[in-house]
């Protein structure tokens, strides 16, 4: 139990030297999972009347409760009832490898959202949902079979869309441009690669510069939606918040982790939804299991 208390306080200061050494950022995902694991060795070292560890757990608390707390304690009030100006959003990284189809259908149907992005789709998976087309007319379709296809399906016309290529991996970035309500709507879907690497590591936070200085160029409401590789407590996320004016719409709303889900005790949040102060949000929450190492992410906003 002390090794443990001693590894889970290095781990949780770790990566405030991740500008240092790049992996160490690898270490800030799991601010929960170390927050848990201390509040334990408190309650073990205060049977065992054990001071300095039991002092140890403490700080490991106070260190991870800082970046934990905001999103775990509810501060929002929704009334429940209907919008005019309201938008609903299904996300999902269905897992190029994946074959239950009918599974993520019947949720889509049961949710009925306004727009679904799907990340790491092959022509097998768009294929798979061409039944819906009917309610969803207007898409975005990129099939790639690396795990970096994309699509976006939309009740609402799609008034103009870009495809973007901001690092050299050739990886994909949808830019598209709604008229909801009257009002303009800008929603970027991305997916960089995994910082498996510190290639990818910088091309990811070449990804996110990108997204942030085109959020700076423009003023309209935006959302910024998709498996972006990474939880909000490393230094690549805070790139899509720092002066872009967008915030996450789970803060608030409770911890939302969405990968993977074959090791529960290790899931984290790395499947996100950011929002411009256009809109009020109504409801954020995971959907169910369907095969994918991903969970999906339903999100209800209001302009």
């Amino acid at each position: 139990m002390q090794i443990g208390c001693l590894l889970v306080l290095v781990f949780s200061l770790a990566p405030f030297l991740s500008g240092l050494f790049w992996y160490l950022e690898l270490l800030s995902h799991f601010r929960f999972q170390y927050l848990i694991l201390s509040i334990l060795s408190v309650i073990g070292f205060l049977i065992f009347k054990n001071k300095v560890y039991l002092a140890m757990s403490v700080v490991g608390i106070l260190i991870n409760a800082v970046f934990v707390i905001p999103f775990i304690i509810h501060t929002n009030n929704t009334s429940g009832e209907l919008y005019l100006n309201s938008l609903k959003l299904f996300h999902a990284n269905v897992l190029t490898s994946n074959n239950e189809y009918k599974k993520l259908i019947a949720q889509v149907r049961e949710e009925n959202p306004d727009i679904m992005i799907l990340q790491e789709v092959d022509q097998q998976w768009l294929d798979s949902f061409a039944a819906i087309k009917i309610t969803y007319q207007h898409s975005i379709e990129i099939p790639r079979n690396d795990n970096f296809g994309m699509a976006l399906f939309s009740k609402i016309p799609i008034q103009e869309y870009q495809i973007h290529d901001w690092t050299e991996l050739e990886i994909p970035t949808i830019e598209a441009e709604f008229n909801l309500a009257g009002q303009p709507l800008r929603i970027i879907t991305t997916h960089p690669p995994p910082p498996v690497n510190k290639y990818y590591y910088d091309a990811g936070t070449t990804q996110f510069e990108a997204i942030a200085a085109a959020m700076k160029a423009k003023e309209s409401a935006s959302i910024v939606i998709g498996d972006i590789n990474t939880t909000v407590w490393s230094e690549q996320y805070k790139l899509l918040e720092s002066g872009t004016g967008l915030v996450n719409v789970s803060n608030g709303f409770g911890l939302m982790p969405t990968w993977p889900t074959n090791l529960i005790p290790l899931m984290v949040p790395i499947d996100h939804c950011l929002v411009s102060n256009h809109f009020n949000v109504i409801n954020v929450k995971t959907g169910n299991k369907f095969g994918s190492d991903h969970l999906p992410l339903i999100v209800e906003l209001r302009f």
